[in-house]
C-alpha cells in the first residue's frame, strides 16, 4: 500500500464511502471539520475549507477534494479552489474533485461554483480528474414527504429523464480514479434513465400506494413551486432544472 490518498469530507457521507472503497489498497488520510466522525484505523488531519493549508495534504501522491454543501456560490467556490491550491502546493501529483453533470449550463444555482472550481482545477498545473456525478438516487428520499402528501409528482421535466446514481457508485468511481492516472473530465451515470413516469413508479413503490406523475409546462410548474411558499430563487433553479432534464443533460450514457 504505497500510494498515500488524501480524502476531504472524509466524515461526510460520500466521503466516508471512498475511504471504505481505499481501504486496503491504499495509505488513507482523511481532511475533516469533524476528526471525531472518523472511524479508527485511518490517518486524520483536523482542517477546514475556509482556513486549509498544504500541511493538510503532506505526503499526499494524489488527493480527492470533495465538494462541500455551502450554499453560497462564492464562498463554495473559494472553499474548493483553496483546497485545490493547497494540494498543489503540498506536491500532490493527481487531484481528484467531484462535480456535476451539466455544470457547463443551467441552472447556475447547481452548477456556478462547480464549473469555477474546475477552472481552478485546471489551472493548479497539476494532473486532474473531474468526476461529474448526476444527481444522487438518494436525493429522491426527498420528494417522499410531499408525494405523500398530495399523491402527486409534478414536474416540468417532460419526456426528460435522469440517470440518477447512487453515492456508493459515485464512491466506487473515486476510489477507483485515486489509484489510476488523470483522465480529465469522467461523467458518472446510473445504470438508466428516469423520466417522471418512472420517478412517479419509484416513489409509488417506496410509500405503498400510488403516485401520480404530473407534467406542467415551465410557467405551470414555477407557480405551483410559488403555491407551495418556495422562494423566487429556489423557484427560478428548479424550472431551470427542469428545463435541462429535458433538454437531455442528465441523461448521459452509463459509464
Amino acid at each position: 500500500m504505497s500510494k498515500r490518498i488524501a480524502v476531504t469530507g472524509g466524515a461526510g457521507a460520500l466521503g466516508s464511502a471512498v475511504v471504505r472503497q481505499l481501504r486496503g489498497r491504499a495509505d488513507v488520510i482523511v481532511v475533516t471539520r469533524r476528526p471525531e466522525a472518523v472511524p479508527p484505523g485511518v490517518e486524520v488531519r483536523p482542517a477546514d475549507f475556509d482556513d486549509i493549508g498544504p500541511e493538510a495534504f503532506a505526503g499526499a501522491g494524489a488527493v480527492l477534494v470533495v465538494s462541500t454543501d455551502q450554499r453560497d456560490n462564492e464562498r463554495r467556490a473559494a472553499q474548493h479552489a483553496a483546497a485545490i491550491a493547497a494540494a498543489a502546493e503540498a506536491g500532490a501529483g493527481h487531484l481528484v474533485y467531484t462535480s456535476l453533470a451539466g455544470c457547463d449550463g443551467p441552472p447556475d444555482m447547481l452548477n456556478a461554483a462547480h464549473r469555477a472550481s474546475e477552472a481552478a482545477l485546471r489551472a493548479s498545473g497539476v494532473p486532474w480528474t473531474s468526476l461529474r456525478n448526476n444527481l444522487y438516487l438518494e436525493g429522491l428520499d426527498g420528494l417522499l414527504a410531499a408525494a405523500a402528501a398530495t399523491g402527486r409528482y409534478v414536474s416540468n421535466a417532460g419526456g426528460g429523464g435522469v440517470a440518477y446514481v447512487s453515492r456508493d457508485r459515485c464512491a466506487r468511481v473515486a476510489a477507483e480514479a485515486l489509484l489510476q492516472p488523470a483522465r480529465g473530465v469522467v461523467e458518472v451515470h446510473g445504470p438508466r434513465v428516469l423520466n417522471a413516469a418512472a420517478v412517479a413508479a419509484l416513489l409509488s413503490e417506496r410509500l405503498g400506494r400510488t403516485i401520480e406523475p404530473v407534467l406542467l409546462d415551465d410557467r405551470e410548474y414555477g407557480e405551483h413551486l410559488l403555491s407551495t411558499g418556495a422562494p423566487p430563487a429556489l423557484v427560478a433553479a428548479l424550472v431551470a432544472l427542469g428545463q435541462a432534464i429535458r433538454d437531455g443533460v442528465y441523461a448521459g450514457a452509463p459509464a
